[in-house]
């Protein structure tokens, strides 16, 4: 192995581990710690760290277009997506753009055919 293809790979190495560090701290509050208590500061950042592996689970159940993006993005196009709820009669729907509804649709579709393994 060359020297050039020594250091591309490792490169290569470490991007996926810094990127995640990068989303725990900015996506998932893992970067400023609430308060001086050590106690109380390791069990933030054992919740900020829960958060983010759920989050890991669910991003691979997303779209292939989702997938790749981190949590700020996702949480911008599936929370932040604008819709009007209309009641008639004892019927509830809600109202959205068509490329909206795709997206949502892909979504509830991928979250309905998962299967968490036996127990």
């Amino acid at each position: 192995m060359s020297d050039c293809q020594t250091v591309h790979w490792y490169n290569q190495r470490a991007e996926d581990s810094e990127n995640r560090i990068k989303e725990l701290k900015l996506d998932f509050g893992g970067g400023t710690l609430p308060c001086s208590d050590f106690n109380a500061n390791a069990l933030y950042f054992l919740i900020s760290a829960l958060s983010y592996n759920l989050f890991a689970l669910m991003r691979q159940l997303l779209p292939g277009e989702l997938a790749q993006h981190r949590a700020i993005t996702i949480r911008w196009r599936l929370y932040g997506m604008a819709a009007k709820v209309v009641k008639t009669g004892r019927q509830l729907f809600v109202k959205l753009a068509e490329r909206h509804r795709m997206l949502l649709e892909q979504v509830l579709i991928a979250l309905k055919a998962f299967e968490p393994p036996p127990i």
